[in-house]
């Protein structure tokens, strides 16, 4: 039977949930196991302290090990490599609290929307520092807020754009541990804005899992886009997959248009827009989506999917 249903993964087994982050990583041909982990620190500080090194060595060494791992977490997570960000992050390693955050923006949002992440960091006694977790806000141009915390773990966790793209009401496909079948599954899933937040301040997921049928391909080959190189399509799919707004090319009125296209796993087509996000495609079944223009326009919702 297909469903969706409205999740808790920050309550069930999140630190096995994966998003298509992985993606970014490996075409930068960067893992985050390539990267530090709190026992790396540790094992340093051990050696360091065999070899009877002075403090100040081992301050040194370490900082320097801490800032790059930083720096490349924060890009590779999508916080980009600004030297404000980069001046920010080195002056509160230097800083003796034990968590501390940094403040950062992204312009990758929809025309009148603004996106502000607050970045939280914890020092450990051994003096290791990671970032644990961060939150998002979504601003519109009526200065409308919703926000959503977003934890950070060595396994995956969702990218800036991706938590963009989830506030602004698209689904992001993650693959993730579901604790009713004990097997990693993929899904698609997006921001239940009708249900109430969580006690932490968060949204519940609405998800849809494997058995509803959301196979991006299909779907693509069905909208009739029209594609200059085999390749375009493969980086499509996965730029679709990953909730982004894409440009596309397709036929209108027996000419090629330019335009641009959003995955609809609720329905499970593409939702097909002009240059200037004008909804084309109307005439296909909505299902509760009766805004979704108005939406893709302005706002920093979109309507929950009602079954």
């Amino acid at each position: 039977m297909m469903n969706s249903e409205s999740f808790r993964f920050e309550e069930a087994d999140s630190k096995n949930q994966k998003s298509s982050q992985q993606l970014d990583w490996e075409e930068n041909n960067l893992k985050f196991d390539d990267l530090f982990s709190p026992d790396d620190f540790k094992e340093k500080d051990e050696k360091l302290n065999i070899n009877n090194q002075t403090p100040n060595i081992m301050e040194t060494q370490k900082e320097f090990d801490q800032v790059e791992y930083l720096k490349n977490q924060l890009k590779y997570l999508g916080f980009g490599e600004g030297e404000k960000l980069h001046k920010d992050l080195e002056k509160v390693i230097k800083s003796k609290n034990q968590q501390f955050e940094i403040k950062t923006t992204s312009d990758k949002t929809l025309p009148g929307n603004k996106a502000d992440f607050t970045l939280k960091f914890n020092k450990t006694d051994s003096g290791g520092i990671f970032l644990n977790s961060y939150n998002a806000k979504l601003t519109n141009e009526k200065n409308e807020e919703i926000s959503h915390n977003f934890p950070v773990n060595r396994e995956n966790t969702f990218t800036a754009k991706e938590a963009v793209n989830l506030l602004e009401g698209r689904s992001v496909k993650i693959e993730f541990h579901n604790p009713k079948s004990d097997q990693q599954e993929t899904a698609f899933v997006q921001f239940n804005f009708e249900e109430p937040k969580t006690e932490k301040g968060n949204y519940l997921f609405q998800n849809f899992y494997k058995n509803y049928g959301v196979e991006t391909d299909k779907i693509v080959e069905k909208s009739n886009l029209i594609f200059d190189k085999p390749e375009y399509k493969e980086n499509t799919i996965k730029s679709l997959e990953k909730g982004n707004i894409v440009k596309v090319k397709f036929e209108q009125d027996d000419k090629i248009v330019e335009g641009k296209a959003v995955l609809n796993p609720q329905n499970r087509n593409l939702k097909l827009y002009d240059s200037d996000m004008n909804r084309i495609n109307t005439n296909k079944p909505l299902e509760g989506l009766e805004q979704d223009n108005k939406h893709e326009k302005n706002n920093v919702k979109e309507q929950s999917i009602k079954r």
